[in-house]
């Protein structure tokens, strides 16, 4: 007797990049190459991590939407966020709008390491 393997569907981190306002705080030449740089390797390094653009989150809007389905890389890449004023619980976002609970172990863990 054959058993089929059943796949669940990946769950998908997600985090909302906007693009106004990032050089509100430059005041010369100098700080806008400064931003640009961090900004470039932030992005190189999402890359490396395997976070992608979301395909319906193009950046016409000034708003990107970016995704990975690892849910370590999106704590190490920062898509964590807290709700409401409890600042003990941190969550992330998926792409089907669900807030999933990120277990403190596994931050702890993680944090060390970067």
């Amino acid at each position: 007797m054959h058993k089929e393997e059943i796949k669940m569907p990946k769950e998908f981190f997600m985090t909302t990049w906007r693009n106004k306002w990032i050089t509100s705080g430059a005041g010369s030449i100098d700080d806008f190459i400064k931003i640009f740089e961090s900004l470039a390797e932030r992005f190189r390094k999402w890359k490396e991590w395997g976070i992608t653009l979301d395909d319906d989150g193009g950046i016409g809007d000034d708003y990107a939407t970016f995704i990975t389905d690892d849910m370590d890389v999106a704590i190490k890449a920062g898509f964590t966020f807290y709700m409401g004023e409890d600042r003990e619980t941190e969550y992330l976002e998926t792409l089907e709008g669900k807030e999933v609970e990120v277990p403190k172990e596994k931050l702890e863990e993680l944090r060390k390491k970067i």
